[in-house]
């Protein structure tokens, strides 16, 4: 995101506020039952506050989100925050909350969801990447089908350059098969890429768990936080069964959504690492 871009948003949310509570939204969800308890709806949270604005904490350095000058805070109980080099996403939040109208959405939050994510597993860093590594023996693109001969050939398009880069730039071994099942990956590999990810910062991580979660790969996560990827790409190679079908019988409006929702997420997680 360029410096215009990034103009352009501060303009508009600027314009829209002037100086947002979410303490407890993420955790406080009333419910409400039919009379015959066996269905089970949640309530619609309506919008509540009235100004949405950024402020910078003097003696963090960060960046806090207000709702009605009272500051937003993780479903864990912390404040949440931005750091001072990343004003832009205290910018997003802010217009992701600015943009609610009578009833929250919270599918409409993404980044509001990823930042509380990062603050609040901040201490659990190590689980994290262990469950990740794990998730790595059943990556989608090391999963090759060899038919029909679309879902073959976007195979070749969109996987195999993201398996060429990761050899390549950390000069390891990725095994692929053409089976359902039973893939292994070299101990050797994923001791590399552990020490890869060990370095990420706790924003980069949770980023980096949300890109894999939704596109199922952890290869096509990690090209995405390392900017090997667009948004627009690593949704293409996490979307190629779909595409392929598409291809073959048409699109489909379900389709449609769900790709909307990838990138979506997605680009919440580009959002985090852009600078």
């Amino acid at each position: 995101m360029n410096s215009v871009i990034l103009s352009a948003i501060s303009r508009i949310i600027n314009s829209k506020i002037k100086t947002i509570p979410y303490s407890t939204l993420l955790v406080r969800s009333e419910r409400r039952f039919s009379s015959n308890k066996q269905k089970e709806e949640p309530t619609a949270l309506k919008r509540f506050w009235k100004q949405v604005s950024i402020q910078l904490n003097p003696d963090t350095q960060t960046y806090e989100i207000l709702l009605d000058k009272r500051p937003l805070k993780t479903p864990g109980g912390s404040k949440l925050t931005v750091p001072y080099s990343k004003k832009h996403l205290a910018l997003l939040i802010a217009g992701e909350w600015e943009s609610q109208n009578h009833v929250l959405r919270q599918h409409s939050l993404p980044l509001t969801s990823l930042i509380s994510i990062s603050i609040d597993k901040d201490n659990m860093k190590h689980d994290v990447i262990n469950r990740l590594l794990r998730y790595f023996d059943n990556d989608t693109i090391c999963y090759h089908e060899p038919y029909p001969d679309s879902l073959v050939e976007l195979q070749k398009k969109y996987w195999l350059p993201i398996l060429d880069w990761v050899q390549n730039t950390y000069n390891v071994e990725i095994k692929t098969t053409d089976k359902i099942s039973g893939l292994k990956q070299p101990e050797n590999t994923k001791e590399k890429l552990k020490n890869i990810i060990e370095n990420f910062d706790s924003l980069k991580l949770s980023g980096f768990e949300r890109a894999t979660m939704i596109s199922k790969s952890f290869l096509i996560g990690l090209a995405l936080v390392e900017k090997k990827l667009s948004v627009e790409e690593a949704s293409k190679a996490s979307s190629i069964e779909m595409n392929s079908q598409t291809i073959r019988w048409g699109e489909l409006e379900a389709h449609d959504i769900e790709n909307e929702d990838v990138k979506r997420h997605l680009g919440s997680v580009s959002c985090t690492v852009m600078f």
